[in-house]
């Protein structure tokens, strides 16, 4: 039981008040740039005195919340299978606290359990049995959390009032046959599939179903909040189940697909890619709202298209940005969303998640948060968790960047919904990552054509007893009359098997008869409309006009190394950089890389495109040649002096991680979302490419013929023949030449 009392507790208020000094933060010295962003803050505020006074009074208590807060994920209902080794967990006894004995004590919640939406607990009371229930439906429910790692106490005090409310809003009548839809319409059309292709691998989402109950709520949540633009990565599971449940892409194109015929336009050179790999971008609708949702090509290397997501994001916002400079309301994460989906081996098994997470805070590479959803199966191909990390869960490879972690049973999609909802609000609340680790299973091996029992007898066993998560969930509907009849509930599964008949029988009119204009929407498309496909070699411009006005170039460069009155240039830059750049120009020759490369970009800017330069130390340069960034030697502000040269178009330079995969793969993601945007990568050294050939040979020398998918990324390779070493000495330009058909032509430069 609980009541509400109106005492107040005494307390030594001048001394709880008394708050230690903040602790001293060395800001960005690169902060007044162009690109610099960061996410607003949110943050709640400290306990009161009262409520400091309240936790010292029951301090045991205190301590025991405390722990079901860090450990009572330890004690949840997260697997579907059973399967998980769960112990006691020794830190949730009440007797570890002095508790429990006397079960009808009443205890003060001021400051202790949030138990009330507002944020004044201080007239709730409740007796130790209620507080103990309450812990433990809770935390050790089919829905635990990870939060108490964060370092923000804003954010875990958001964390404590999101979750330990009394009261939590229930799904409506509507909302529990919206999921109900999703759910069977995913299962149909994974059978379906099976019947009719059954020698086809298609990666269905069979013990999944509920990746489409989350996927289905960000859509409507993101469309009523007013997001515009969700861009998503993900792998070959489950995707075409949400490539045509929810991103509309017609049966009738898959099926032409699955029957052996390729995906791309008749009249286009390319090879087109396999059928996990394909895509779509459309607008779905919720009511009378509607978000643009962009599902971006992938290879076959997991988690490669991570950072690429993350790089197409960033490049909207950036346009989205520029276009609203008087919209001060518009802040980095409000309008555009990255979501990416990851299996559980390769989350935890793939470097380049380590790489890409490293750069979700960064603040040339921040997007305001990406939800992450793990769609664990408990098994990687053949390999079971014990074999795949050394950690406990598979999302632990977040804390390094202090993610919270939200893991919820997929047999339980109502849970699931609801789990979504505290994901979604802490993204758009701290514009950070988070990751729902969605436990669930795979019903058929890692492919429908693979035997898992060779590996996981027992596993299988128990999956192919289990009733499918779409009929539990019917059932449960059926039984609180939720549905007034089962046959209410088959209608949605006899409606999508027409549908899918019809779109089999359309298959054979397609690509003549594409009434959703698959094919025109496909290839030089939204930014891309101006540029036209080239189809022989006679269509080529082989000696481009690249000239530009004298006087104009020589402005440029005089502008290129004059920084603000302000500044105070280091000496040597000032003499040998600066006055040998200006002594250059005067005389009209003799111009080294860099002056040719400053004029390069600024002549880009005065005639409107924009210009993006990524890599290790660009700012400066790896050889000390480059100095786009100046910084002042009294105070460490930063400046960008071609940045001088137009209002609305400027170069933004992007001083990165010591990472090239998820560097050069976010660079990428920037260049495809735009042709009015030169977006250049440099290596720290030109071999240091090597630790980016995954992104080099799966979207960089094939995205083009696999996809149609147009980027004007420049890679910039410095080295020299200076006694480096091997590798420094050659940027092994060999490989570039043998990844690049024969009549195509390769401008080289040392």
């Amino acid at each position: 039981m609980f009541r509400v009392s109106t005492s107040k507790i005494a307390c030594n208020k001048s001394r709880l008040l008394n708050k230690p000094t903040a602790l001293l933060k060395r800001a960005y010295h690169d902060d007044g740039v162009y690109g610099y962003r960061v996410a607003k803050e949110y943050k709640l505020p400290d306990y009161t005195a009262e409520e400091l006074a309240n936790r010292m009074k029951y301090g045991s208590l205190l301590r025991m919340v405390q722990a079901y807060r860090a450990h009572g994920h330890e004690g949840a209902n997260l697997d579907p299978l059973n399967i998980m080794k769960r112990e006691k967990v020794l830190a949730l006894k009440p007797e570890r606290y002095g508790l429990g004995q006397e079960q009808n004590e009443m205890y003060n919640l001021a400051g202790i359990l949030h138990v009330k939406d507002s944020h004044n607990n201080n007239e709730v009371e409740a007796d130790f049995k209620t507080i103990l229930d309450h812990l433990q439906a809770v935390y050790c429910g089919k829905i635990a959390y990870e939060f108490m790692h964060l370092p923000s106490a804003s954010e875990r005090r958001w964390w404590y009032r999101a979750v330990e409310s009394w009261d939590k809003p229930q799904l409506t009548t509507e909302q529990k046959k919206r999921i109900h839809e999703i759910l069977s319409k995913s299962e149909v059309f994974d059978q379906f599939l099976g019947k009719k292709f059954p020698n086809i691998k298609r990666y269905g989402l069979e013990g999944a179903e509920s990746m489409m109950v989350a996927m289905d709520r960000i859509f409507d949540l993101s469309a009523h909040q007013g997001i515009q633009d969700i861009i998503i990565g993900m792998p070959h599971r489950g995707r075409l189940n949400l490539l045509c449940d929810l991103l509309q892409y017609p049966y009738y194109a898959l099926f032409h697909k699955m029957n052996g015929r390729s995906e791309l336009p008749q009249d286009v050179f390319g090879s087109g890619d396999v059928i996990s790999h394909l895509v779509n971008n459309p607008d779905v609708i919720y009511g009378d709202k509607q978000v643009h949702v962009s599902l971006l090509a992938n290879p076959s290397h997991l988690e490669a298209v991570n950072p690429v997501a993350m790089g197409k994001a960033r490049a909207k916002q950036a346009d989205l940005l520029a276009s609203l400079t008087s919209d001060t309301s518009c802040n980095l994460g409000d309008r555009v969303m990255c979501v990416q989906i990851h299996g559980d081996a390769a989350f935890s098994g793939q470097g380049i998640v380590m790489e890409s997470l490293g750069l979700s805070n960064l603040p040339h590479y921040s997007l305001g948060g990406s939800i992450h959803i793990v769609v664990n199966n408990q098994l990687g191909y053949t390999t079971p968790a014990q074999n795949a990390r050394s950690s406990a869960y598979c999302s632990d490879i977040g804390k390094m960047i202090n993610v919270p972690v939200v893991h919820v049973n997929g047999d339980f999609p109502e849970d699931v919904a609801r789990a979504l909802d505290l994901v979604f609000e802490y993204r758009n609340k701290f514009r950070k990552d988070i990751i729902l680790d969605l436990m669930c299973y795979r019903r058929w091996g890692h492919n429908e054509l693979d035997e898992p029992a060779f590996t996981q007898p027992m596993m299988y066993s128990n999956i192919r007893h289990r009733t499918s998560v779409p009929k539990l969930y019917e059932r449960k509907l059926v039984e609180e009359e939720t549905f007034e009849s089962e046959q209410e509930a088959e209608q949605v599964r006899e409606g999508q098997l027409r549908q899918l008949e019809q779109g089999f029988k359309d298959a054979e009119a397609y690509p003549q008869h594409d009434p959703a204009n698959v094919l025109g929407r496909f290839h030089l498309d939204g930014n891309w409309k101006e540029m036209r496909h080239v189809r022989a070699a006679s269509e080529t411009e082989t000696a481009p006009d690249t000239g530009y006005d004298l006087d104009l170039l020589t402005d440029i460069g005089r502008l290129s190394v004059t920084p603000p009155a302000d500044i105070k240039v280091h000496p040597r830059l000032q003499k040998y950089h600066i006055d040998q750049r200006l002594k250059k120009l005067s005389q009209g020759h003799g111009l080294d890389w860099s002056t040719a490369e400053a004029l390069a970009f600024g002549s880009l800017l005065k005639e409107g495109y924009d210009v993006r330069i990524s890599g290790q130390d660009v700012g400066r340069g790896t050889f000390s040649q480059r100095h786009a960034m100046l910084v002042c030697q009294q105070s460490e502000r930063v400046t960008v002096p071609l940045n001088q040269i137009h209002p609305h178009h400027f170069l933004e330079v992007a001083n990165s991680p010591l990472s090239e995969f998820a560097v050069l793969g976010f660079e990428y993601g920037m260049s495809i979302e735009s042709p009015h945007r030169l977006v250049l990568w440099e290596a720290q050294f030109g071999d240091f490419f090597n630790g980016a050939q995954i992104t080099i040979d799966t979207f960089l020398s094939s995205g083009e013929e696999k996809w149609l998918r147009q980027s004007g990324l420049v890679m910039l390779l410095p080295h020299g023949q200076d006694g480096a070493g091997p590798e420094h000495s050659s940027s092994r330009i060999e490989r570039f030449l043998q990844v690049r058909k024969k009549k195509k032509k390769l401008c080289c430069k040392n």
